[in-house]
């Protein structure tokens, strides 16, 4: 129980001061676990640029500047705008039907590609239609045209606009229910195009996160990723990545955890990284003993070369951060490197020079 007149903090500032502390020496810092959340907001190219100088980041992690043409190509692609609903009711949540068990003929608005030119991108809104037991289909294929326009007098590559014909007749031959619906993607699909014209997605935020953090080198604490080991020697960097991605807004986050150098924090960090290490080696081992069945060229066997010796250094790295012997991934890279040289002494890497590390 807290004593009374005692605040305690929760949240960032909680951690702040957690991180305060351990910082100033009192109790040794290992490292921070990091992990983090972003969501789509409206953070434009501009933003990012501008957030990136005035927080001291390297610039080369920015990605490039918005195309209309990705835009147009993510709202009306595959994964772009679709839209269910039940036939005998339009308004209907078609989810809610769902969940109820009820039958029902539904009714899905998609896009279709029809062709792609130096001119332009022309898409298709269309109807399907299917009865309760999935065996019947009607297919109204001429809803609206959905149109790239490429703007070729421009030199941005990907510059162009969008164009939305609406197919008057065949809209106007549906029920008022379904033309509403109809009425209502075309809507989502203009708001949605002009939206990523404009702002940055949370796909493309979360990748220039990660990718700032894994240049890091990070151990990976969790194995599908998510959940990173920092050492200390890059606690400002994180600092500067935690306050960039406060300014993404739409409740993105960044959270360092501060780790404790004691021998359980020491543990678990080692026995994540050996793990991940561990696969690692285990799937190049594999590569290198099919590229030997193969016979593969110089170029394959000078990039297996590449993985294997990111993983020795990266071994080494964290050998030295956390101060102890890494022997069982040493083992096992001595093993690789042993493949390596018979790989590359075999004829399909004659004219590949194999470095002593």
């Amino acid at each position: 129980m807290n004593q009374p007149g005692t605040e305690v903090e929760t949240g960032d500032a909680g951690f702040d001061a957690y991180t305060a502390a351990l910082e100033s020496g009192d109790t040794p810092l290992l490292g921070h676990l990091v992990l983090y959340s972003v969501f789509d907001g409206k953070v434009s190219h501009n933003n990012l640029k501008t957030w990136f100088a005035e927080l001291g980041l390297d610039e080369d992690f920015l990605p490039g500047e918005l195309r209309p043409i990705d835009a147009f190509e993510k709202v009306t692609g595959p994964d772009g705008v679709r839209l269910t609903y039940a036939l005998d009711d339009p308004a209907a949540d078609w989810r809610t039907i769902q969940r109820r068990n009820m039958l029902s003929t539904k009714a899905t608005l998609m896009i279709r590609h029809v062709r792609r030119d130096g001119e332009k991108i022309v898409r298709h809104v269309v109807r399907e239609v299917r009865d309760e037991e999935q065996t019947q289909l009607d297919y109204d294929p001429h809803m609206a045209d959905l149109v790239f326009l490429r703007d070729n007098e421009r030199d941005e590559a990907g510059a162009g606009d969008l164009r939305i014909v609406p197919d008057q007749t065949s809209i106007a031959a549906l029920p008022e229910g379904e033309q509403l619906r109809v009425r209502e993607l075309l809507g989502e699909v203009e708001n949605l195009y002009r939206h990523r014209c404009a702002f940055m997605t949370g796909d493309k935020l979360r990748t220039v996160v990660r990718n700032y953090i894994e240049h890091l080198n990070p151990i990976r604490v969790r194995p599908t990723g998510g959940v990173y080991f920092v050492h200390r020697q890059h606690a400002d960097t994180l600092g500067a990545l935690r306050a960039l991605v406060s300014r993404f807004g739409a409740k993105s986050s960044l959270t360092r955890v501060p780790l404790p150098d004691q021998e359980e924090m020491r543990e678990m960090v080692i026995g994540a990284f050996t793990t991940k290490a561990s696969d690692d080696l285990n799937k190049l081992a594999r590569e290198i003993a099919e590229a030997q069945a193969t016979g593969a060229n110089s170029t394959v066997i000078q990039k297996l070369y590449g993985r294997f010796q990111d993983l020795q250094a990266a071994t080494a790295e964290h050998s030295s951060l956390l101060s102890t012997s890494l022997d069982d991934t040493d083992s096992a890279l001595n093993l690789v490197k042993a493949q390596l040289g018979s790989l590359l002494a075999s004829g399909s890497g004659d004219d590949e020079d194999d470095e002593d590390d």
